[in-house]
């Protein structure tokens, strides 16, 4: 059953697979917004029902909603995408932002809710690490053929109402056909399924794509840091780990710089051993929450 919706708040979902402990992300990321948000600091959490947590865990989350862990054929498991799907049937908020599990929060981006707020729908644009606009991702090159916006589901607002939810219900509709959606938007039937396409071509089916580019350019942005998207050169065009590039700190107030540069903006780090023991530490520490890992 769904929960009662009230509230303003953030939902992730994190199905663990063998060397992704997305729980363990979820976990710091809502440490991160403890620290760091002024108003929204809720973060509820989606979770397999098997998936065991840790007492000091389910202090940080506003609600862990534990679901079947089953799957299309044609969704890869280390992914688990296809739940995106479900965010809206399953959010307990009244307005809703769904974020990656890998992703820390350094500065206060609570003004945004309000300017969300205008809009039933609001999806968030990438940045690199430096703040500029992410220009010709190549892990989108199929989405960018047929003229989708450059949105991502990363961040990305909504509101209860009948625009967000038919919206969902058209997503979830894709997980019935995806091949026979793929011929009619991609004219093939084999582009593989990722959250961002379905949204975006959920976005175009419902006429919203204009709406969804929200209410002020810029509102929400956030850190995109998959290497393949930080305009290096020779770097691979599926490539995800960006530390061999760049250097990168955190100073004793948590605030990360890559090659010099503060960042500000909602981190997608990526890169699944980010977090390590030391750094989730710290953030236990800063946060007053319970020591120790799962």
């Amino acid at each position: 059953m769904t929960p009662p919706r009230t509230g303003r708040g953030y939902l992730t979902h994190a199905f663990n697979h063998p060397g992704s402990d997305y729980l363990r992300m979820a976990y710091c990321l809502a440490l991160s917004l403890r620290l760091t948000q002024s108003a929204v600091t809720a973060l509820s959490v989606i979770v397999p029902e098997s998936q065991h947590l840790p007492p000091h865990y389910q202090d940080v989350f506003d609600h862990v909603i534990a679901i079947p862990d089953v799957r299309p054929e044609f969704v890869d498991k280390s992914w688990r995408v296809d739940n995106y799907v479900r965010m809206y049937e399953l959010t307990p908020y009244a307005e809703t932002v769904t974020v990656d599990a890998d992703t820390l929060f350094f500065d206060d981006v609570s003004p945004w809710w309000d300017v969300m707020a205008a809009a039933d729908v609001v999806g968030g644009t990438a940045v690199t690490y430096r703040g500029e606009p992410v220009v010709g991702n190549p892990l989108r090159t199929e989405l960018y053929r047929i003229g989708l916006p450059d949105l991502h589901n990363g961040f990305f607002y909504f509101r209860q109402g009948a625009v967000a939810e038919r919206l969902f219900a058209t997503m979830s509709g894709y997980l019935a056909d995806w091949a026979g959606t793929c011929a009619r938007h991609f004219g093939r039937p084999d582009v593989p399924f990722s959250s961002d396409s379905a949204l975006l071509l959920a976005l175009r089916d419902n006429g919203l794509e204009d709406i969804a580019g929200g209410p002020r350019p810029g509102i929400p942005h956030f850190v995109h840091m998959k290497a393949c998207v930080q305009g290096w050169p020779g770097v691979p065009e599926t490539a995800r780990e960006w530390r061999p590039y760049v250097s990168h700190g955190f100073d004793d107030r948590l605030r990360l710089r890559i090659d010099g540069v503060r960042i500000g903006a909602p981190f997608h780090y990526h890169v699944r051993d980010f977090v390590t023991d030391e750094l989730l530490g710290a953030y236990e520490t800063a946060a007053g929450a319970r020591h120790g890992a799962a």
